[in-house]
């Protein structure tokens, strides 16, 4: 079974590799279409299934899509498990530097349906999530499905972690992990109380001309999504977890760069370019036999009678 979170192409090496030459000298150009036009049909069409479509909630909270055939409440008008929207920005990146952010300039409207807001923590961008789903297109067709559930990170740390889609990450601020989980004499877990959530991406937040769903591109998609853990991460080893380094409180890790360097705070082992390592920088104490204690986030030091804090002021080491 594919994958659905591993994209075959990530959309820096799609611009890289939009022509070829044929042996015979000839070119043949790959062009891909208008974003804004894709959207715009693409949003019609979810707009046009919400309205077309009914859902079915079973009593563990898996949800199903149907074509309303005999008078049933559509997903436009439920009121049950009220249909919601925000609006967001491609957040794939060209590179990981704070300059690197997407081409794609369009406002996509992301619809989704929280069926459980869950009993944990709402994760940040920068945290590896661990989330089971299911996938299906606009025609209800599922073409693929995970039920025990996998982890991803964003960004990647390694070649080998899987890469989700900007519509499928960017709903998981909306729902929390689980409250807790119990192993059974099977081996298996049951999650208790974990968020859940239906999505309805449109392609330019997905595979956008990929032809994952279905071997179909520009293809919206539905995801039913389960959020039942978080790892949160130390992307840049400098003993601050990285959810720590948004610093303007805004959401968005790569806007952040303490030293302007064009490096994020949170991949920055240096955050203020000042020749001391950060994790040096908020030692507690240290015996001298490898013994070391660092402060916590909150706890590390301002600058002098400052605000501060010191690993992020160049004249404090």
């Amino acid at each position: 079974m594919k994958n659905i979170l591993k994209i075959s192409l990530t959309l820096s090496l799609i611009l890289l590799l939009v022509s070829c030459k044929k042996d015979d000298g000839a070119d043949t150009t790959f062009s891909l279409r208008d974003r804004q036009e894709v959207y715009n049909e693409d949003i019609a069409e979810i707009e046009a299934y919400l309205q077309e479509n009914y859902l079915v909630v079973d009593v563990n909270l898996n949800a199903s899509v149907k074509e309303i055939d005999n008078g049933q409440t559509s997903i436009w008008n439920n009121t049950t498990y009220p249909l919601q929207s925000m609006i967001v920005k491609n957040d794939v990146r060209v590179s990981s530097y704070i300059t690197g952010v997407s081409t794609d300039v369009v406002e996509y409207k992301l619809y989704y349906i929280i069926l459980n807001e869950g009993g944990g923590a709402y994760p940040t961008q920068v945290d590896s999530v661990f989330t089971a789903y299911k996938g299906w297109d606009l025609e209800n067709e599922v073409f693929d499905q995970n039920n025990q559930g996998m982890w991803f990170t964003y960004p990647q740390t390694t070649a080998f972690d899987p890469v989700s889609i900007s519509g499928y990450r960017q709903v998981l601020t909306k729902i929390k992990t689980e409250a807790s989980s119990a192993l059974n004499s099977n081996g298996t877990l049951t999650h208790n109380d974990y968020g859940n959530v239906l999505v309805f991406i449109p392609s330019g937040l997905g595979y956008f001309s990929g032809s994952n769903i279905n071997g179909v591109s520009y293809n919206p998609a539905v995801f039913q999504i389960k959020l039942f853990n978080r790892k949160e991460n130390d992307q840049d080893g400098d003993r601050i977890l990285s959810n720590y380094e948004d610093i303007n409180g805004d959401g968005d890790f790569y806007n952040d760069d303490t030293d302007g360097d064009n490096i994020p705070d949170f991949l920055d082992r240096d955050d203020d370019n000042d020749g001391v390592i950060t994790k040096f920088e908020i030692i507690q104490s240290n015996d001298g036999n490898g013994n070391i204690v660092y402060y916590s986030f909150n706890n590390i030091p301002f600058c002098g009678s400052g605000s501060v804090k010191k690993h992020l002021d160049n004249s404090c080491h």
